[in-house]
């Protein structure tokens, strides 16, 4: 009875332990680029980009700090015309923020012009 218990007890930590593995995770959304220096310590979480159609858009989305040290993370929007071409502009320039072990971090950023239609969000350690 003590060797099932104790069968039982370990398949059940082996399944735990599957459950919290810190397997790579690629982003869910293919305009998100999260730099290999990063480690898979941060994911980019609940993106968001809307507007159009006569008002700017908006994108907003969640970097997650999944390790247990502070992360100091740069970030980037990089907003596209409908032809896919880049708007060059102030917005699209590198961001700072350091985030806290397992923070969740909100991020906002508007397009300089209304022509935007699409972007891509970039993501990478500090230098």
């Amino acid at each position: 009875m003590k060797n099932i218990a104790m069968l039982i007890l370990a398949l059940a930590a082996g399944l735990f332990a599957g459950c919290i593995s810190r397997a790579p995770v690629p982003p869910m959304d293919a305009r998100i680029t999260i730099a290999p220096d990063l480690d898979n310590n941060v994911v980019v979480t609940d993106v968001r980009c809307v507007g159009g159609a006569g008002s700017f858009m908006v994108f907003q989305a969640n970097l997650v700090n999944n390790c247990s040290r502070p992360l100091n993370v740069d970030w980037k929007v990089q907003w596209l015309d409908a032809d896919g071409i880049e708007i060059d502009s102030a917005v699209s320039s590198w961001n700072t923020r350091t985030l806290q072990p397992f923070e969740i971090r909100a991020l906002k950023c508007t397009a300089p012009r209304q022509e935007a239609s699409d972007m891509r969000f970039y993501a990478r350690k500090s230098r």
